[in-house]
């Protein structure tokens, strides 16, 4: 694929409010999973011993980001009527989420860092391989994905999210990273890479441009002249 058809693609079938859903429900669930470490749901608060407990639960923290991921791609594609699937992966239990618009296949994963290179996984690279090629997936996904997934034909995304590196707090535990990616055919480099909460993806898909036209478009005015009926006869007028 060339940079011109990736970028087609992306700019015809990724649309804006849904990124924006996605990035909220995973600013939504960053926060949660520091709330449920540092203030267990149904548990007691107890005061904290030291501050040598903040590797142990910030470690904790740092676990929840796959399952943040996978949440806020469920809830996205749920509130944009988008179709999902979550499959488990027969060789090793774990469990995936992608999501589908247009010809776009959906994936997240964490990342320690915006230079992150890609992590081979037999998973992805086959997701990878399906693009723009008329073929099934050669991995076994069941009767349900593809009931819900149409894997033909289309370009693989994964959607790339991290934390800073810092200490057990809320800010340095926030959604501090957030990029998209367009991976190649053996999920070995990166064709495409923007980053999303710098503005660097809305630039780079006209979205910016599409904005500001908007809020400058003129309104039209809708003015209604009445004007009586001309040659008006007595049998026109109401009494």
């Amino acid at each position: 694929m060339t940079d011109s058809e990736v970028l087609g693609v992306l700019q015809r079938d990724l649309h804006q409010p849904f990124l924006d859903s996605l990035k909220d429900a995973l600013h939504g669930r960053y926060s949660k999973a520091y709330e449920d470490v540092v203030r267990p749901p149904g548990g007691f608060v107890l005061p904290r011993p030291s501050s040598e407990w903040d590797p142990i639960d910030l470690q904790a923290v740092r676990r929840f980001r796959r399952s943040n991921g996978m949440q806020a791609l469920m809830q996205t594609c749920s509130e944009h009527g988008a179709p999902i699937q979550l499959k488990t992966l027969g060789c090793n239990g774990q469990k995936i989420v992608v999501g589908q618009m247009g010809q776009l296949l959906i994936l997240t994963e964490p990342i320690d860092n915006l230079s992150s290179r890609p992590e081979h996984a037999a998973y992805k690279a086959d997701l990878a391989a399906s693009h723009f090629a008329i073929r099934q997936l050669e991995m076994d996904l069941g009767d349900g994905w593809r009931q819900r997934i149409s894997v033909r034909n289309t370009m693989l995304v994964v959607i790339q999210h991290g934390m800073r590196a810092g200490g057990l707090n809320r800010r340095d535990t926030a959604l501090e990273m957030m990029r998209l990616v367009v991976p190649d055919a053996s999920f070995s480099s990166w064709l495409l890479q923007a980053n999303v909460l710098n503005g660097e993806l809305s630039a780079m898909l006209d979205w910016t441009k599409t904005l500001r036209e908007q809020a400058v478009r003129p309104t039209q005015e809708d003015r209604v002249v009445v004007t009586l009926k001309r040659n008006l006869g007595e049998k026109d007028i109401e009494r």
